[in-house]
């Protein structure tokens, strides 16, 4: 591969000071590229082309040749962030076509017009990005985001190479699957060891197994999921990662998180018309399944999980759930799947019927079911998991007094806590993360810790440590401005994933992109890098406890008036697939009638006739939530 200014930095360089900014560049490449199972075929001075599919070729060599050129990407953006003598760029090409592959005393030798067609690419490839061409583009656009580019003119080809930018490996809409931390991750060793070998029990013996991880609020379901799914990235085996989340809405919504899962492998935006939503489940369809009385059957059943039909065309239950059973059968026959289900605590009967369905029948396949929630689920059902061979429960013990110690320093960087105030910290926070970060994020709201990590220890020891966790969240958004804490008290309304939109249809305040961007930096809530709503800008709650306690301070009739106009806002946005969210728009609108009722709100007639559930608009019940040789070529140039 070639450097982009490489050789003219280094062109009066010292031999052994060029080799040195070149080891830990060429030791990630490799690290990378053999992750995914494929090899460095040529190394040369500041060139490099790497193969995926020799000797032993791979039905997903493609998708494994780009995962790993993104990867890449991001471990150079980490050595330079590392090292700051080190300002390196990657630009990558990746091809895909048949190939000469001939062995002898040198090794292997590779050639072919794949191979010309992997240099132009990378040649014409902008600094930081994967370029494919049209052969790649094929076999993997089920499972990677592409943007289009335009068709460039290169040297040897007769015809403008049409050319595609990944951007990211497919995952689901809502929240992102990756929610890094720079904190440690401590004290859940045996719980890490547990997931990752009930993982290589799904691949190697083909198996389905369901874990629940259970805990309170904050302890840390949400950071060991997040950890076992880096290390699952990191293994050679590549996975199908769905996720989808129940939602506290009550008897509404039953199978919400099961149609995030087919939304998110199909690519449907929740901006997406009903046709769209449609073709984009066949298209999927069609890459998991060959036999179109099959996928026809699926595709009507599926249809009212991404609001693509409405569930009067569809048949009975247990239609429903073999079809949706099928679906994930067919995903895992292509490659493991493992299935995240958040907050499985807000579950509906038939949902855990069904999951119960897919635990007995599907028991024959590379399926990991992994669920999170809190302790309030075996209150609902207490049989859960109960009973099943193919069952594991992880419960989430608070940290130890140690642990929360390495957790409160890693958070403080340089900074020490005074004694007595770090003492009454931990016996606060009995073991519980999520406490001890938000005390920390409360002593930087009021500015007793500088950017440079130092802390004003004497004004520290002098502020009262709350009781509780959701105490301690009260306390910071007292420290909020009014735009902001009415911006966040909005967000709460609508539920942990919310858009900007939304948040205006509540707001008085004219700028709420600056309220929103206030937020995110002092670690309220994070921007969702793909939004599931087009032209919106996405965000989610840090935590769902922030949420609660949040909506918990809003005034009972302002929050009745919130409602009625956020289900307005669904309307409008949802346009003709208004009906495919009837259930999220009967939870607002009736928590905007019961609410309104209980404050003694006067107009509370005209409310029922505004939102029509004086007609008999009642949530629905039922199956509806909504309704070859591949080469990788890159080149390293200087930021």
């Amino acid at each position: 591969m070639d450097l982009v200014g490489f050789t003219a930095d280094s062109d009066q360089a010292d031999p052994e000071d060029v080799h040195s900014r070149l080891v830990p560049y060429h030791a990630r490449v490799r690290r990378e590229i053999e992750t995914f199972g494929g090899s460095i075929e040529k190394l040369i001075g500041d060139g490099v082309m790497a193969v995926f599919g020799v000797p032993t070729a791979h039905e997903d060599d493609a998708e494994r040749a780009v995962r790993a050129g993104l990867r890449i990407l991001e471990g150079v953006e980490e050595l330079n962030e590392q090292n700051e003598n080190l300002s390196f760029a990657v630009r990558i090409g990746v091809n895909s076509g048949i190939a000469m592959v001939t062995t002898g005393g040198q090794g292997e030798r590779i050639v072919g017009d794949v191979v010309n067609t992997a240099s132009r690419l990378e040649s014409i490839a902008p600094v930081g990005a994967v370029v494919v061409g049209e052969a790649t583009h094929r076999a993997t656009e089920l499972m990677i985001d592409y943007q289009e580019l335009d068709a460039v003119e290169v040297k040897g080809k007769a015809d403008p190479l049409p050319i595609w930018r990944a951007i990211e490996p497919r995952g689901r809409y809502g929240i992102d699957a990756a929610v890094r931390s720079d904190t440690p991750f401590l004290g859940r060793e045996s719980e890490m060891n547990l997931l990752a070998d009930t993982f290589r029990r799904v691949v190697d013996d083909g198996v389905l197994q369901l874990v629940t991880i259970a805990a309170a609020p904050g302890v840390g379901k949400s950071r060991l999921v997040n950890e076992f799914w880096q290390w699952a990235d990191d293994q050679p085996d590549i996975v199908w990662w769905r996720q989808g989340r129940c939602l506290p809405y009550g008897e509404g919504i039953s199978f919400w998180a099961l149609g995030e899962v087919v939304k998110g492998q199909a690519g449907i935006r929740e901006s997406d018309n009903a046709s769209t939503a449609a073709e984009k489940l066949e298209i999927s369809l069609e890459a998991i399944c060959d036999d179109p009385v099959d996928r026809t059957w699926m595709l009507t059943q599926l249809s009212p999980l991404v609001g693509a039909k409405s569930e009067a065309e569809t048949g009975d239950r247990a239609e429903a759930f073999a079809a949706w059973r099928r679906f994930l059968e067919d995903l895992a026959a292509n490659q493991p799947l493992v299935m995240v289900i958040e907050d499985l605590h807000w579950v509906d009967d038939p949902f855990i019927e069904f999951l119960d369905d897919l635990m007995v029948w599907s028991s024959d396949f590379p399926i990991m079911v992994v669920c999170t929630a809190r302790p309030e689920l075996y209150e609902s059902h207490p049989a859960w998991g109960g009973g099943q061979r193919n069952s594991t429960t992880i419960t989430l013990s608070p940290l130890s007094d140690e642990e929360m110690a390495q957790l409160i320093a890693a958070h403080l960087d340089r900074a020490v806590l005074p004694a007595e105030t770090q003492q009454s910290l931990l016996e606060r926070a009995e073991g519980n993360p999520l406490y001890a970060e938000e005390f920390i994020r409360m002593l930087t709201d009021r500015g007793m810790i500088d950017e440079h990590g130092g802390l004003d220890t004497e004004a520290t020891a002098t502020i009262p440590v709350p009781e509780t966790v959701q105490g301690l969240i009260g306390s910071r958004l007292d420290l909020l401005s009014e735009p902001e804490r009415h911006a966040i008290e909005d967000a709460a309304v609508v539920g942990k994933v919310f858009w900007e939109g939304s948040i205006s249809a509540l707001s008085s305040h004219d700028d709420v992109r600056a309220s929103l961007r206030g937020l995110v930096t002092r670690e309220w809530i994070r921007p969702i890098r793909k939004s599931s709503v087009e032209g919106e800008t996405e965000y989610a709650f840090w935590h769902a406890l922030t949420r609660d306690v949040a909506y918990g301070r809003i005034p009972r009739r302002a929050r009745a008036e919130k409602h009625q106009l956020i289900a307005n806002w669904i309307e409008s946005a949802a346009g003709e697939r208004a009906l495919d969210h009837a259930e999220l728009l009967a939870y607002h609108f009736e928590s905007a009638l019961e609410i309104a009722q209980a404050a003694g709100v006067e107009d509370v007639e005209v409310l029922k006739e505004e939102t029509n559930l004086g007609h008999g608009r009642r949530p629905f019940r039922g199956a509806r939530p909504r309704p070859s040789l591949h080469v990788l070529r890159p080149c390293l140039g200087d930021a």
